[in-house]
């Protein structure tokens, strides 16, 4: 239990249904869908589209999601709702362009949104109740308003001067040349008539409509390549997942395009190291942590991209004398100098998890890549677009290399843990752009190595290799940070959070739903 005498937050208990998601609003909404007779499933959509108006700066309909859905007593299944790049963005434009980066606001960060093809999609799949009811309350907040909560006002405020550049984001998401502050009402009345019209007339109403013409057209006058036929081609993808066992628990992550894969190598590392010999707030694991981070990197940004695109051998990469490998490169005394694992962008996100009555789970995540995406909207139709784009790279033959019709390596990985009996046990999720594999490494040792309850896990320290630096919390002792400094690390103190996250744990012996929301975001989990 935590010490009540520092500041903290309990878990949420519940049995009947519970809801973690970023924002009270978004966990609200689910727990009113599961209360109507929606399952998980609806009730995960309904949050999506609430994060999609109320937290504008993480997620929205111009984005893409990634989810795991855990229908009881069945083998998990990935959804993969990214978007693909347009059909004429191949590198040898560029090249004679001579654009060799990919700029966050450029038309060319665009890659076509895949969030609510993949909500409607799993909505025919596995849905109870209509989808017109089901974003009824997306609708609402935008047609009628809502209040900005804190963090959200924080990183409005922080992209106020990009959102001033472009007139449709200047008039939509600014007022009187200034951002939306703490407690004042935002409305997005265009991005409600196109919920209504999705609603009604499900993925026609967003990749076969006169949003489809809006968003076309909007991004064609600044100098994108998109086309309607780019909307048409959008897809979502449903398949198994892949896993890993640790000890004796099964961790699920969703295929390649997204970077999953590095959670179970992470995982994987962590045994073969004996990473939970060390305390769990000592300078050894951050260490470990850290070198972690920077080995499997190096494979992330060298090795991995669009599957369709790319012949990648994954059991490889499982192998004992790939896991041997990599393992060699870390050592307790020094530190690792990784001189590939050097990554194009940091973006942020939502993570949200549903569990129903009936015990059916769901991981999702949804994201427009940046804060407030390539800060471009559309014309006519609220909609903010993302700047997933800014994920590939511009180099030939790279596996990331930009390619019409390719999704790039994303950044966004829900994750699911089943027991030895194929049981659901935790639906969770961490944000935080590329810190996310590391941050589910991290999260789940707290929780199966170390036996932190579920919202101690999520509050717990952390620290993040990234592009030669260890960024460090505030909150993480000082001697630890002295000591991993001593060794060599480049410790740089962030002024913020690094990530948020959040986890429900089904207890099945007891019968209850454990549910945590990191302190670092907005949000909260709720059950009944």
């Amino acid at each position: 239990m935590r010490q009540l005498s520092y500041p903290g937050r309990s878990n949420v208990l519940a049995q009947n249904g519970m809801a973690a998601t970023s924002n009270p609003l978004s966990s609200a909404e689910a727990i009113n869908i599961l209360q109507k007779g929606g399952n998980a499933i609806d009730a995960a959509i309904a949050a999506s589209a609430v994060q999609s108006v109320v937290c504008p700066s993480a997620t929205g309909l111009g984005g893409d999601c990634f989810a795991i859905i855990s229908l009881n007593g069945k083998n998990p299944i990935a959804v993969n709702g990214s978007g693909i790049s347009p059909k004429k963005s191949n590198l040898e434009y560029f090249i004679n362009k001579k654009i060799n980066k990919i700029e966050l606001s450029s038309p060319h960060s665009v890659t076509i949104p895949g969030s609510v093809h993949a909500w409607c999609s799993m909505h025919e799949k596995y849905g109870r109740l209509d989808l017109e009811e089901i974003l009824k309350g997306a609708e609402n907040y935008a047609r009628n308003g809502f209040p900005v909560h804190e963090v959200e006002a924080k990183y409005w405020k922080e992209k106020e001067s990009e959102l001033r550049k472009n007139k449709n984001s200047k008039i939509l998401f600014l007022r009187n040349n200034e951002s939306y502050k703490f407690g004042e009402i935002f409305k997005n009345i265009p991005l409600a008539n196109t919920l209504n019209l999705i609603g009604k007339k499900n993925i026609k109403g967003f990749y076969d409509s006169e949003v489809t013409k809006d968003m076309v057209k909007t991004l064609n006058e600044l100098g994108g390549l998109h086309t309607e036929e780019d909307f048409y081609s959008q897809d979502t993808i449903f398949s198994s997942t892949i896993s890993k066992f640790y000890n004796n628990l099964k961790i699920h992550q969703c295929p390649l395009n997204g970077p999953g894969i590095i959670v179970l190598l992470m995982m994987a590392l962590n045994e073969k190291l004996k990473t939970s010999q060390y305390n769990s707030s000592s300078f050894e694991r951050y260490h470990i942590q850290a070198e972690i981070t920077k080995v499997c990197y190096e494979i992330k940004e060298t090795k991995l991209g669009d599957p369709k695109f790319n012949d990648i051998n994954i059991e490889e990469l499982f192998s004992d004398q790939f896991i041997e490998n990599l393992s060699s490169k870390i050592n307790i005394h020094n530190t690792y100098n990784a001189k590939n694992a050097f990554v194009t962008s940091n973006p942020e996100t939502v993570y949200l998890t549903v569990v129903d009555k009936n015990l059916n789970a769901v991981s999702f995540i949804n994201s427009i890549c940046h804060s407030f995406g390539s800060c471009i909207s559309s014309n006519n139709s609220g909609i903010l677009f993302q700047n997933r784009g800014v994920n590939f790279r511009l180099e030939k033959n790279h596996p990331n290399v930009i390619q019409g019709g390719k999704k790039p390596l994303h950044t966004i990985i829900p994750g699911l843990v089943t027991n030895k009996d194929n049981e659901t046990i935790l639906s969770y999720g961490v944000m935080g752009g590329q810190y996310q594999p590391i941050g589910q490494s991290h999260v789940l040792q707290n929780i199966f190595d170390y036996d932190n309850n579920i919202q101690e896990a999520l509050d717990f320290p952390r620290a993040f290799a990234l592009n030669g630096e260890l960024k460090v919390e505030k909150s993480l002792n000082i001697e630890t940070v002295k000591k991993l400094e001593s060794i060599g690390h480049n410790i740089s103190t962030v002024n913020g959070a690094i990530g948020g996250g959040q986890c429900i744990k089904i207890d099945r012996e007891k019968g209850v739903l454990i549910g945590g929301s990191d302190s670092r975001k907005d949000g909260l989990a709720i059950g009944y």
